[in-house]
């Protein structure tokens, strides 16, 4: 992690949260190898608890994970806030990952990734599979049914070499993947009752 991806974590915090508010957060990706930078100091407030979760043990890590695309070890609608940065692009799957923001989340939750749209291969033998840019960060939150607020690419000299990309998604109350899928089952099963009243009503 580095200064501006911690000063654009900053501007998520004074723009989309009430820090009178009692919160649950949850940083995916959290463990802090260098010591130089992690978010934990931007979300110490007196009415909210920060959670750091990784696949590995270590600085600012509370949860570890056994398996980074499904974390049973955390209950659904856990989380009013879950962040991430400088993960996405060392996950073979983010899409997995993803799916497991959007399970955590409470309805009502915001979420903020940032990931770099360019810069180069890092990491040593973690994998360093993607860049991401709008329209990729779109397409993960539509993936998982988030509702997208802000998306942007940091092209400015002092974002260089990474040109930072941040996505702000709002989980809707009661329009999870999980719900959208029930609904659309009840749909089907009442369209199939009209079918068969018409049919009647033929005879």
């Amino acid at each position: 992690m580095h200064k501006n991806s911690h000063a654009k974590m900053e501007w998520f915090k004074n723009t989309y949260l009430n820090t009178s508010s009692k919160l649950d957060i949850l940083d995916v990706g959290s463990l802090d190898t260098k010591g130089n930078y992690n978010y934990s100091d931007i979300f110490n407030e007196k009415n909210w608890t920060y959670t750091g979760l990784d696949f590995q043990g270590g600085n600012n890590v509370d949860i570890i994970v056994t398996d980074i695309y499904n974390w049973f070890e955390v209950e659904d609608n856990t989380y009013d806030v879950i962040i991430s940065g400088q993960l996405f692009e060392h996950l073979e799957y983010f899409w997995l990952t993803m799916s497991q923001i959007e399970r955590v989340l409470k309805p009502g939750g915001y979420v903020c990734i940032i990931a770099p749209s360019s810069g180069p291969k890092h990491g040593g033998n973690i994998p360093n599979c993607y860049r991401f840019h709008e329209d990729g960060l779109k397409a993960m939150a539509k993936y998982v049914d988030l509702e997208v607020i802000h998306t942007s690419v940091d092209n400015s000299e002092k974002a260089k070499p990474w040109n930072d990309a941040c996505l702000v998604a709002h989980k809707n109350k009661g329009t999870s993947v999980e719900n959208t899928r029930e609904l659309e089952h009840r749909i089907d099963n009442l369209e199939n009752k009209l079918d068969s009243i018409l049919e009647a009503l033929k005879k």
